[in-house]
């Protein structure tokens, strides 16, 4: 980060040129790619020496600020292209022509990161920016930084061969704080091919009152090859949450979800939300319709797990609409309705899976093991893409309460059970440990344990 000094010497250059008769402005307010940055934000401290040279174009830009020209949409979408004009949020505190990447000049890519427009593969608009190469990194300095405190981050992206992928933003702020967010996409049929809306995971929010000097937006495949991927429509949509929320999952209806886990929530009076297998109900090794309705009667909520165990994900369209659509009726038909949401088997949702979800139910919850992806913000657009994961200790759920808190966010734990036998077993005790971390939280007003009907759903793409 740069010193106080320097900090003050680009602040009053970038001025200067901005209300100097005949001067032109830098390209998107935010300087141009010509620039060498002057952050390592990447994890391995590359070189962020630009490729590309400087640009002239002002964009929707105004003097001495970063704010949009006041259109928060792109209008209509041409053919093949998502329709924006109705998404919530908007392109502020950012000008258009750069969250748009419509200017690319107003990104400056990592020494061997190629960015290039892409006319014919775009999410809106006339152009998405293509990134390739190295570590993927392409990043934006404010010389008069932006206010994101009260902000949550989306944008489409579009991962080409690799997978599976780690998506990843980086804010520092004026006072050299940061917050970072991550966002997995897993190989299909893992996750949906093509354009995704995503909302990364809070993954440190060290920086909780941001005004931001720099973002960085970087790709890294977990197989270690070079990343090559198009994103559009960096959006910023204001915080629906005044506090962080945690929310219990719990799938497969497992008998220590009865006997150990119910009574320990009890305790603490948090309800969860269990993930319903509809044809299992009954079965050995899983609840019964009594025990199902003792636990909906203390205020737990019942979402879909499918009605059987077979993954989804790949299956062929009306086969996965069938049985997303039968398993919320018996669900219902056996008195545990409202199902305001489905858990994907094995965590995984294919794009005809997705769309099936958001037809028939508010949320879809992924599943990842460990704790720091299972982070959502709190304005939810792509709602049938809510992350969760698998904590495997207390100071795992503590770790991602802190984050919680910081940014008003939403953290979706899911277990099986306890003392399940897989390498994610909690004792009973263990996950008391968990339940006293969170009631710390909660007792301090920062977090409030919730369920699915609690959250506010913002319909994105």
């Amino acid at each position: 980060m740069a010193s106080d000094r320097n900090r003050t010497l680009r602040r009053r250059a970038y001025l200067a040129s901005a209300g100097a008769a005949g001067a032109t402005l830098l390209a998107g307010c935010g300087g141009s790619a010509g620039q060498s940055a002057n952050t390592t934000g990447t994890e391995n401290n590359t070189s962020t020496t630009a490729t590309t040279s400087s640009s002239t174009t002002a964009g929707n830009a105004t003097a001495g600020n970063e704010t949009a020209s006041g259109n928060e949409t792109a209008g209509g979408a041409g053919e093949g292209q998502v329709d924006v004009s109705s998404l919530p949020g908007g392109y502020e505190p950012m000008t258009e022509q750069a969250a748009q990447f419509e200017d690319l000049s107003a990104w400056a890519p990592d020494s061997g990161v190629e960015l290039t427009a892409e006319t014919e593969d775009v999410y809106t608009g006339s152009q998405s920016a293509h990134v390739k190469g190295s570590g993927g990194t392409i990043r934006r300095d404010f010389p008069v930084p932006i206010d994101l405190t009260n902000k949550d981050i989306s944008f489409a992206i579009k991962v080409n061969k690799p997978r599976p992928t780690n998506v990843r933003i980086w804010m520092r702020d004026t006072d050299n704080k940061q917050i970072k967010l991550i966002q997995q996409i897993n190989p299909v049929p893992g996750h949906p091919d093509g354009w995704l809306r995503v909302q990364p995971s809070i993954n440190d929010a060290a920086g909780t009152t941001l005004k931001a000097e720099t973002m960085m937006i970087t790709v890294d495949n977990i197989d270690g090859t070079a990343p090559d991927y198009l994103i559009d429509d960096l959006r910023f949509t204001p915080k629906q949450a005044k506090k962080g929320k945690v929310l219990f999952t719990f799938d497969d209806i497992t008998p220590s979800l009865y006997t150990d886990i119910f009574p320990v929530m009890q305790e603490f009076g948090f309800k969860g939300t269990v993930g319903v297998i509809a044809d299992a109900i009954g079965d050995s090794g899983r609840l019964n319709q009594s025990q199902l309705d003792e636990m909906k009667n203390a205020g737990w909520e019942f979402a879909s797990h499918s009605n059987d165990f077979s993954a989804l994900a790949g299956m062929d369209p009306s086969a996965q609409k069938k049985k997303v659509e039968y398993s919320k009726r018996i669900i219902k038909e056996r008195g545990l309705g409202p199902v305001n949401s489905f858990m994907y088997p094995g965590g995984q949702v294919d794009r005809s899976l997705l769309e099936t979800v958001e037809q028939n139910h508010d949320f879809g919850f992924l599943a990842f093991k460990g704790s720091e992806k299972g982070l959502s913000q709190s304005a939810i657009l792509n709602r049938g893409f809510v992350n969760r994961s698998r904590p495997d200790t207390a100071d795992a759920v503590e770790n991602q309460l802190k984050e919680a808190a910081a940014y008003k966010g939403l953290y979706t734990i899911y277990m099986h059970g306890v003392d399940d036998g897989d390498e994610f077993t909690n004792t009973k005790s263990e996950f008391r440990n968990m339940c006293k971390r969170v009631q710390k939280y909660v007792d301090q007003g920062k977090v409030e344990v919730a369920q699915p009907k609690d959250l506010t759903r913002l319909d994105g793409v």
